[in-house]
């Protein structure tokens, strides 16, 4: 699904109306019917509605539903600034809502008007919209805080929450309810599908009023986008009949340690099973030996445990990464002086892509600076894939602010250093800097250690064979998510194991290939 930023939404109303014809007396119409038709999903017909109207397109939204509304349920609409609309198109639904009956008070939070707002059984939210992204005005600030204290009662956003900022998905904690729905108009908001907003927004309506991507984007740029399914199965990479495995790369795997051997086996069999022709694995003896009884199909290079690596091991290594088409290192490695000389190796020299996990961002970013620097400077594209703790380290902030601003923090760090960047979580986040995909599957299922092993080979995988490594991390954080909620309707997402992952991902890659639909 495409995404855009709610700067823009000024721009593409403007656009409709000019170059589309679609008028903005049009797209008020369509979005107050869509608000309306949320609204009877979720309340009875007789029931009470209140709904609380902005001075712009928002509240003209409202006004519109107003209308839609007002021979089926008792309704009343809430001016909450008392200066009624600015917009023609609003003052146009405002009549007409007025003349068929309508009951319009200014809101003034009297004991009265709380006891009557209190009974509704439904209350729907238009003040602000997407425009707003500073602090709320204190009225819209105790409205928002009444809202929160309504129980049982439905509660409808039209196009974004108050308090909620859909930019960036960021949150004012003083000033956010929990809406049972946010009916989303025109094009999705890119920080609606991005914690912590998502967990305020509730089940999300998307009405795209009659605006179709496809119209726009000859003069348009989206550079944002929700990974769902459709979009998976076009980020699927082709494989060529005419084709032998070496037309799918050669991938070099620096995983597991004498401390975390099972992170080895993890990662090693979701590489074989993600498509790359070639998998060398480095580690130690015992390590090799044990993870070749189990997958014969991977060629191992044995060497000293990685803590203890010798400078000959690592020039050794450095002439075994030239020849391979993707380098992955971190999982399970054990943070050591060996592990970061290793990098601090890898990373200076020209070479393919390096994928750097857990511990190979941990050993980077004990160094601080020069750490970042060592990243920034690469010469060889950079992917990596931290969790919010890692992430915290690695770039000097804290957790508190990565988590309340993912997708913003997500940007910055990939910009400055030059990376790709996979923020797992929730709605895992992946991006350039430039261009962004949210993740929509997934669960607490994945909430296990060992989770990240397996999306980290499976994503090495991918780039080794040849595929565009944010396009790559893309699909196979969806394709990891989507195996976990498969597996979850078996298993319960209490049950769910790393080890069970793989082969799961697997089938559902089958899945998109052949268009089905497996177990969710």
């Amino acid at each position: 699904m495409v995404l855009t930023h709610p700067s823009r939404i000024g721009d593409i109303d403007r656009y409709a109306e000019q170059k589309l014809g679609i008028s903005v007396m049009t797209l008020m119409e369509r979005a107050g019917r869509a608000v309306a038709d949320a609204v009877r999903s979720y309340t009875k017909i007789g029931s009470r509605v209140s709904i609380f109207a902005g001075k712009g397109n928002n509240g003209g939204d409202g006004y519109a539903a107003a209308l839609y509304l007002i021979r089926d349920y008792d309704v009343t609409v809430y001016d909450v600034f008392s200066m009624g609309q600015r917009s023609a198109e609003g003052q146009y639904f405002l009549s007409e809502f007025m003349s068929n009956g309508g009951v319009i008070e200014p809101l003034d939070f009297s004991e009265k008007q709380i006891t009557s707002i209190s009974s509704s059984s439904c209350v729907v939210d238009a003040v602000f919209g997407t425009g707003l992204t500073s602090d709320l005005p204190d009225i819209a600030l105790k409205l928002s805080r009444l809202i929160a204290t309504l129980d049982g009662v439905t509660k409808i956003a039209v196009d974004v929450p108050l308090g909620v900022n859909s930019s960036d998905g960021s949150i004012n904690h003083s000033a956010v309810y929990r809406a049972t729905a946010t009916v989303v108009l025109g094009f999705m908001k890119t920080g609606l599908v991005s914690y912590p907003a998502l967990e305020y927004v509730g089940y999300l309506i998307f009405d795209n009023i009659g605006l179709q991507y496809t119209d726009f984007e000859k003069d348009f740029s989206f550079d944002d986008y929700r990974v769902d399914r459709s979009l998976a199965v076009s980020l699927v990479p082709e494989r060529g009949e005419n084709t032998n495995k070496g037309s799918f790369g050669k991938l070099l795997m620096i995983t597991g340690s004498k401390a975390y051997r099972g992170a080895a086996f993890l990662s090693l069999e979701a590489a074989l099973r993600f498509g790359v022709g070639y998998v060398t694995f480095v580690g130690e003896e015992s390590l090799c030996d044990s993870l070749l009884s189990r997958f014969p199909e991977a060629i191992y290079k044995r060497t000293e445990d990685i803590s203890d690596i010798t400078s000959a091991s690592i020039d050794d290594l450095s002439l075994t990464s030239a020849k391979h088409s993707a380098v992955l290192a971190g999982c399970g490695s054990s943070v050591s002086d060996g592990l970061l000389l290793l990098l601090q190796r890898l990373l200076s020299e020209e070479g393919a892509p390096l994928v750097l996990d857990a511990d190979a961002i941990n050993a980077l970013a004990s160094e601080g600076d020069e750490g970042r620097a060592l990243i920034r400077n690469a010469r060889r594209t950079v992917i990596l894939t931290p969790h919010p703790l890692e992430l915290s380290r690695l770039a000097g902030i804290s957790l508190a602010e990565i988590q309340e601003r993912r997708y913003s923090v997500a940007n910055e760090v990939a910009r400055d250093l030059g990376c790709v960047l996979v923020l797992k979580g929730a709605a895992t986040i992946a991006t350039d800097g430039k261009t962004t995909y949210i993740n929509s599957s997934g669960s607490s299922a994945l909430a296990k250690a060992g989770s990240g092993d397996v999306l980290a080979g499976a994503l090495a995988s991918m780039v080794a064979s040849g595929h565009d490594p944010l396009k790559a991390a893309a699909l196979t954080v969806y394709l990891h998510g989507l195996a976990a909620d498969a597996l979850a309707e078996e298993l319960s997402e209490f049950g769910v194991t790393p080890s069970d992952l793989p082969r799961e991902m697997a089938r559902q890659l089958a899945a998109l290939i052949h268009g089905e639909l497996l177990n969710i």
